[in-house]
């Protein structure tokens, strides 16, 4: 089982290329083929009846030929005239009938499909069969890339249609690649492939594609139309990171799948009343539950991150203590993670977000709040998250107190997601009122992940300690690096208490629309 990143190039073609004319341009370009091929494969594609991994932009096929058979998923990733970057996943296929549901698949599979259909059952949607004659092509007898001469047969639905490509997977030399493929362009009347093999065939079949992002809702458009597409966006969002969570390849997954958690829960509380009141709690508690399991793990990770550079600031004879600190941590960051990984697999949280995708979508049914336009719905709920945001910052006390300054940081950012969703209400996207606000929240943010952190430090001391053979040096190297945290946080709130008075001024609050000095109202 294997998972890695394919870097390819896709040439298109209007008419059957000949396998001749593409050797005359390998040698024309100063290269050699070391090893040519023909072959045959056939490739299914599933997908569930909703459409769920065609939207979100992901191929899942077993593919057919000589060799036997392979379960391959391929995520959208990037495509720049003509070079297609993307994760691909892939594995034997031993079994004789097709994959049923997500849990049919190998794990890394699983893992990559699971997000997007849940327990859903897996239908084959199209079916391509291809003629392939494929070479290694090298230059000074070093390999550079697989090229394939692809004629495909496309099927679905009782309809067929037939293309032909050209593709360079890139082994070494990405300059080289581009210069042959380029060189082939101008030789053979070759375009750029806009897409990947099973989009082209389902648009040549009159197939549903992939959605394309959605624009900022506009003033006239329906308050539950709106909300359901910025949930839809968010949620695509969170499944793709969850794939990255699950693989464990980079922890910044981790990051934006708690961020998307974030806004849709933001979300939530804005439009609650698009819900009933059980199903809106109901949407709160389970995105809490997310973002706090989420949490968990990404503090574990920032705290590390943070003190692989800070326990060399301490004095020398508490380093090695620190060290053995950091490790104790490592073994609770193991622990938190196997947690999350059994709960994200968990069929309790499948069925749970086959619910939550139920509920974010359903209010485009909302026929009485729902019907509101987005230029009626919006300006009243920008008045009120800014009403919060200025009764918080006019209260809190020069000193900022933590518990109050977190309050004020939440408002902020709740505040600030909100006004991100809808800033087609305004004709500069609120850029200015945004910034101030996003700066106010983020030093907001450095405070308190200062205090936050040194109170982490401590409450680790008895726990590690324990553990440690000296003790009593670790508590003090946890202890030290926890009183830099007091520090910084005192060195932040300065700087906060000036953001906070540049920032909550009448006049930025007049920069929203309809709003006007909704604070000195209420």
């Amino acid at each position: 089982m294997t998972a890695h990143t394919e870097t390819e190039f896709k040439l298109r073609a209007l008419r059957p290329i000949e396998v001749g004319s593409v050797d005359a341009v390998v040698r024309d370009a100063g290269l050699v083929c070391s090893v040519a091929d023909s072959s045959r494969h056939v490739d299914t594609y599933f997908d569930d009846e909703s459409g769920s991994l065609t939207r979100a932009g992901i191929g899942l096929r077993v593919r057919e030929d000589r060799s036997g058979s392979r379960v391959t998923c391929k995520h959208k990733g990037t495509n720049d005239d003509g070079l297609f970057v993307r994760t691909e996943y892939e594995a034997e296929w031993p079994e004789a009938r097709a994959p049923r549901t997500a849990d049919d698949l190998p794990p890394s599979l699983r893992d990559a499909v699971e997000p997007f259909v849940l327990g859903r059952a897996l239908v084959p949607i199209l079916r391509l069969e291809t003629q392939r004659d494929a070479r290694v092509v090298q230059r000074a007898e070093h390999d550079i890339c697989e090229l394939a001469i692809d004629q495909v047969a496309a099927s679905a639905a009782g309809r067929t249609a037939g293309f032909c490509e050209l593709e360079l997977e890139v082994i070494d030399d990405l300059s080289a690649n581009e210069r042959f493929a380029e060189a082939l362009r101008r030789r053979l009347v070759l375009q750029p492939a806009e897409d990947d093999k099973p989009t082209h065939a389902a648009l040549m079949l009159g197939l549903p594609l992939a959605m394309n992002a959605a624009a900022a809702p506009l003033e006239a458009d329906a308050i539950g139309e709106a909300v359901a597409a910025v949930a839809a966006k968010h949620l695509d969002a969170f499944r793709h990171e969850e794939t990255g969570v699950r693989s464990e390849s980079d922890p910044a997954h981790l990051h934006e799948m708690r961020v998307a958690t974030r806004r849709l829960r933001s979300l939530v509380r804005a439009f609650r009343d698009l819900w009933t009141s059980a199903d809106s709690t109901w949407l709160l508690d389970q995105l809490g539950t997310t973002g706090r399991k989420l949490g968990a793990l990404r503090d574990l990770d920032v705290v590390l991150t943070d003190l692989a550079g800070a326990c060399t600031d301490l004095p020398p004879l508490l380093q090695p203590a620190a060290a053995g600190a950091v490790e104790w941590i490592k073994t609770q960051r193991e622990l938190v993670q196997a947690e999350l990984q059994a709960w994200l697999r968990s069929e309790a949280r499948r069925l749970d977000m086959g619910r939550l995708e139920q509920l974010l979508a359903s209010v485009r049914n909302n026929t009485e709040v729902g019907a509101a336009p987005v230029g009626e719905s919006v300006p009243p709920r920008l008045a009120k998250a800014i009403v919060t945001v200025r009764k918080l910052a006019d209260a809190i006390a020069p000193e900022l107190p933590t518990a109050k300054t977190h309050e004020l940081r939440i408002a902020t950012k709740r505040l600030r997601y909100l006004a991100e969703e809808f800033t087609a209400l305004s004709d500069d996207g609120f850029e200015k009122p945004l910034a101030a606000i996003t700066q106010l929240q983020q030093i907001l943010g450095t405070v308190c992940d200062h205090e936050v952190g040194a109170q982490r430090l401590l409450g680790w001391i008895g726990p590690a300690s324990a553990a440690s053979q000296d003790g009593t040096m670790t508590a003090a190297a946890l202890g030290g690096l926890a009183a830099r945290h007091v520090m910084l946080a005192r060195k932040a709130r300065k700087a906060a208490a000036k953001c906070l008075h540049r920032t909550n001024r009448k006049r930025l609050w007049k920069q929203f629309p309809s709003v006007g000095d909704a604070h000195a109202d209420s």
